[in-house]
């Protein structure tokens, strides 16, 4: 093997330019480690095993609780790379993803006293994974002053008052119906709250704060009826505004409630809602005039099964919501003639445009009249249907032969001049 690697140039030995790192860039890699995997190292070198362990340097913490562990290997292991933690070594992040910890027989005292002892060693991000309840600790959470960031992913339907976590900018929640008034008082006490993220399985809520720069809401099924279903925003700092839902056409469930706010400031929003049936889309343009003023938009929209296409975000009748700020659009739905004539109005309604980009999406389901789902949008460079792009659509000359573009549906020489 040497005498091929020396034939090729090569030196004898191969290099080893892990054993060159300096520890603290060790410890940094090892940090993007689950924490299981990150205490094999080892057994690499006895350079890992330097110092009792490289791996116990590092500032990370992650950890999964598996159905198949037993409980004395959780305990011991709990042990070892948490609770005999000093706070000579900083404790950054914590990342706990425990499946049914009843099975383990974990008490919610032994949860409460490893976030405790966490919290003494300069906790500032936390996320906690639990498929039970985890109203029991919620209070011990809320207690670590030193958080920057906070997720949740759990069923928590109690939240605590006069929380200190004044230095929070970051916090992803469930909202249900029955905490929807203390996650809006929580709101108010959070100073330096800066990302919100909302798993929403409530109706009508209302969300209110001067700092929020980041919205994201994710959309579940809830049981509401009709215009019953709103969400009031307050957020005069709002810059990003991100909404997901998935519907489920002509069931019994509202999925996104009428928005309504006060977000001057919103500048960029991405709209991603499948499965949209005719009932819904005054809801969803009620939501784009709420962000009217936006200047990027990506909207992603999948229709619901029906007989007849339908324009999935314009109301029939009315007009389409102007957009005077709008610079750039990425628009993905099923362009069929309602939709692409319900895009052209809107694009008409945007004079600052600068650049789009249409892209035609085919429906995942069986129609009756397949031919009437086909995209409209004007044959492109390539030849085909299923999307266009255009730029520099601020300078005038281009952007009146667009418009010309789109109407007419030019030729394809003519589109692949202006693509």
């Amino acid at each position: 093997m040497a005498k091929r690697r020396q034939r090729a140039g090569l030196p004898s030995q191969p290099i080893d330019h892990l054993s060159s790192l300096p520890d603290e860039l060790l410890v940094i890699i090892l940090s993007f480690l689950p924490t299981r995997t990150a205490v094999r190292t080892s057994v690499l070198s006895r350079r890992f095993r330097r110092f009792r362990n490289l791996w116990k340097a590092s500032p990370s913490i992650d950890i999964e609780l598996t159905p198949s562990m037993k409980k004395p290997n959780y305990v011991a292991m709990f042990n070892t790379v948490l609770l005999s933690r000093k706070p000579t070594n900083p404790l950054l992040r914590l990342r706990l993803i425990l499946y049914c910890p009843d099975t383990f027989n974990l008490s919610h005292s032994y949860i409460s006293s490893l976030l405790s002892h966490a919290s003494s060693l300069g906790l500032r991000h936390l996320s906690i994974e639990w498929w039970q309840h985890f109203t029991p600790c919620i209070h011990t959470v809320f207690s670590i002053s030193s958080l920057e960031s906070l997720t949740l992913p759990v069923r928590t339907y109690t939240i605590p008052s006069g929380t200190t976590l004044t230095r929070l900018n970051s916090l992803s929640l469930h909202l249900f119906r029955r905490n929807s008034a203390q996650v809006e008082r929580l709101l108010s006490e959070l100073c330096s709250l800066e990302h919100l993220k909302l798993w929403v399985y409530a109706g009508v809520f209302s969300l209110s704060s001067l700092t929020i720069k980041k919205l994201e809401l994710y959309f579940y099924c809830y049981s509401a009826v009709g215009s019953a279903a709103r969400a009031r925003l307050s957020m005069p700092s709002l810059n990003f505004l991100y909404v997901q839902s998935t519907f489920y056409g002509g069931s019994q469930y509202e999925h996104l409630p009428h928005i309504h706010g006060n977000i001057p400031l919103l500048r960029k929003s991405v709209i991603n809602l499948r499965g949209i049936h005719p009932k819904y889309v005054a809801v969803i343009a009620q939501l784009l005039n709420c962000i009217s003023h936006v200047e990027e938009l990506s909207l992603h929209l999948i229709s619901w099964f029906d007989k007849y296409p339908f324009c999935n975000f314009l109301e029939p009748g009315k007009e389409s919501p102007s957009f005077p700020n709008l610079k750039h659009l990425d628009a993905r739905m099923c362009f069929h003639e309602h939709n692409f004539e319900a895009i052209v109005s809107l694009l008409s309604q945007s004079p600052s445009l600068q650049s789009l980009k249409l892209v035609h999406t085919e429906l995942s389901c069986f129609c009756m009249k397949k031919n009437d789902w086909r995209s409209k949008l004007p044959r492109n460079a390539e030849g085909n249907y299923q999307h266009a792009y255009f730029s520099n659509l601020h300078l005038k000359k281009n952007n009146k032969k667009f418009m010309k573009l789109l109407n007419k549906k030019s030729s394809p020489k003519n589109l692949q001049a202006h693509n």
